[in-house]
């Protein structure tokens, strides 16, 4: 079979790319349309198939293309969406803790109660305080008084 193309279109690409040269060369073959390998170059095909098969290829790739960085963006608001959640049950947990507290310190007489007894801690009475407490847990356990004032003495010098 016969070639379309001239000895100098053939060669061409050989003799610039021994020159070290290829980058000039043209993608594209010289000549008739009727020797490449698409269809749609062709007046007497059909490319009605080819041309359907090619564009839902390139609609394929640019919806993948498109997905990925949505996808990116969902998964790190979602991310963000959840810490929010997070952080207002956990605020919601400290203003119920908040609100208890407030509400322990009216009943006690505004915290009078909680003021006596740290003025009772850091005094000297301290031991005392501290013996009465462990004795009578002794005795709602139905010990001796003695293990419990025991229990105190080992906890004020350990």
């Amino acid at each position: 079979m016969a070639t379309p193309y001239s000895i100098a279109e053939e060669t061409l690409g050989i003799s610039t790319a021994m020159r070290g040269n290829p980058g000039m060369n043209s993608p594209v073959r010289p000549g008739p349309n009727m020797y490449d390998q698409g269809g749609a170059s062709k007046p007497s095909v059909n490319t009605q198939p080819y041309n359907n098969q090619r564009l839902a290829e390139q609609n394929m790739l640019q919806n993948i293309g498109s997905a990925a960085p949505q996808a990116g963006v969902n998964a790190a608001g979602k991310v963000r969406a959840s810490s929010a959640d997070q952080s207002n049950s956990e605020k919601k947990a400290q203003d119920f803790a908040s609100q208890r507290m407030a509400e322990a310190l009216y009943a006690n007489q505004s915290g009078s109660a909680l003021m006596r007894m740290n003025s009772v801690m850091q005094s000297p009475d301290k031991a005392k305080f501290m013996n009465d407490i462990a004795t009578g847990k002794a005795i709602a356990e139905g010990m001796s008084p003695d293990l419990g004032a025991e229990v105190a003495q080992k906890r004020q010098y350990g």
